[in-house]
């Protein structure tokens, strides 16, 4: 009886037509299936990269230095995105505000940064390609797909953003805000995977 009543209360706050049990469902059923496609996508670089160990030696493969800096900034959004979850809970409307903001920018600056390392990334193919080795396009290909799902999130978090301007989260309805915090959490630790297993099989 609970739940349905808080469901209920979901149904008359502005901003949410959802139910709380069956969004927090398909929230997680959706991270499962990314996670199945990034996984997919790791394991087909290892594979590769163990392939072509006579052609291109481990740990030969260098990465863009825009990609650290990138690194920095997904892992801050995913920080400023907690703060915020935890201020909304908190009733802190004008930190909640400006931690989500900052989540907002950080995520924009990431796909920035990313994009002339993406240039670098197929140059440096183009080089590799003369090998007729992929290494290089499989790593653009993956750091695409993952840029790809950031810019989903800042859809995500611009409507965010505005619902949060117009103080429809609070302490007991913030689901959405949860949401976001938990797909930063999500898009942080594959791009950390990511880009780790380059460095270190690279």
């Amino acid at each position: 009886m609970a739940a349905d009543a808080r469901d209920a209360a979901y149904q008359l706050k502005p901003g949410f037509h959802t139910p709380s049990r069956t969004a927090a469902i398909g929230m997680y059923l959706f991270l499962a299936a990314l996670f199945m496609l990034f996984a997919s996508g790791m394991l087909g670089y290892g594979m590769i990269r163990v392939a072509a160990m006579n052609k291109v030696a481990l740990h030969s493969l260098h990465m863009p230095g825009g990609l650290w800096f990138s690194t920095a900034l997904v892992v801050a959004a995913s920080v400023t995105a907690q703060l915020a979850l935890r201020e909304v809970k908190r009733e802190h409307q004008e930190s909640f505000r400006r931690w989500l903001a900052a989540t907002l920018w950080l995520a924009v600056g990431f796909v920035i940064v990313q994009i002339p390392s993406l240039v670098v990334l197929l140059r440096e193919q183009a080089v590799m390609k003369q090998q007729k080795l992929a290494l290089f396009g499989l790593i653009f290909f993956l750091v695409l797909l993952h840029a790809m799902h950031v810019v989903g999130g800042i859809a995500a978090l611009g409507r965010t953003v505005r619902q949060a301007g117009r103080n429809v989260y609070d302490h007991e309805h913030y689901q959405p805000v949860h949401h976001v915090a938990l797909y930063w959490h999500f898009l942080d630790c594959v791009w950390l995977v990511m880009f780790f297993s380059f460095l270190l099989v690279g």
